[in-house]
């Protein structure tokens, strides 16, 4: 396989717009494809949005889950690194909040550092929380899904889907529950942070520990919501990415 084959495996481009002022990369959740970010992409007019297709799901289901979001990290990034044309913005939803931010590390040590990191629905990363969903029996693991909002009533009565979307949902539950991050792990990026005020993964406090990951600017934002806030409650959101970039392409003219 080429690098440009590799690099189309892993990022899927989500909208249509041409000669961005920065390039927005997004990061699912645990059991979540790229086009999960579909709709939210198109409401972005002079950013390229790219999505992030982890292996082991829809057109990649035939490829091996990754043993840790650091091996993930290490992937994403190596395919980032020199992607420098355009400024880089990161986003993460829960899990999808952590590979970010490890890619974020490592983009950053190779001087190729995004202009700033949101992490959505998701606790600091230094904050070890003592979770097991991933080793639950099915009928309970699947109830987590439902309380989350992340899969509809109707998919459960579907087995054929169920046996689609259960593995790489549990693997990725796997390596989420499981990462740890060194409390002195600091990026120096700004990193700003949202959560919906329903969210029942994730409280204000637990989400103010990223501040503790930078040595940079941090904001944090409660949004009404649960854990997938911005799906019909976006807005503010999407202002707040547009403004960080305008603001920092502005500080660097």
């Amino acid at each position: 396989m080429t690098a440009a084959q590799d690099f189309d495996l892993w990022m899927r481009k989500l909208n249509s717009t041409e000669d961005p002022r920065a390039r927005l990369i997004c990061f699912p959740h645990a059991g979540g494809s790229a086009n999960f970010y579909f709709q939210f992409a198109r409401r972005f007019a002079e950013l390229q949005v790219y999505g992030v297709q982890y292996p082991g799901r829809q057109d990649r289901r035939h490829e091996r889950f990754r043993d840790s979001i650091q091996e993930l990290a290490d992937e994403i990034a190596g395919l980032m690194v020199g992607w420098n044309d355009a400024p880089l913005v990161l986003l993460g939803n829960s899990m999808g909040a952590l590979v970010a931010f490890e890619v974020a590390q490592r983009l950053e040590a190779k001087g190729n550092a995004p202009l700033s990191l949101f992490a959505c629905g998701r606790v600091g990363p230094t904050l070890r929380k003592d979770e097991q969903t991933h080793l639950k029996g099915k009928d309970a693991f699947l109830r987590e899904m439902v309380l989350l909002g992340g899969m509809g009533h109707e998919l459960l009565q579907d087995e054929e889907i169920l046996d689609l979307v259960l593995p790489p949902m549990r693997a990725d539950y796997r390596i989420a529950e499981t990462y740890c991050c060194p409390p002195e792990t600091r990026l120096s990026l700004p990193i700003h942070v949202h959560i919906g005020n329903q969210d029942p993964k994730v409280t204000e406090d637990e989400a103010a520990e990223w501040r503790k990951s930078t040595t940079g600017e941090f904001t944090l934002n409660t949004h009404d919501g649960g854990h997938f806030f911005f799906i019909d409650n976006g807005d503010r959101l999407i202002n707040s990415i547009n403004t960080t970039v305008e603001d920092a392409l502005a500080a660097n003219a």
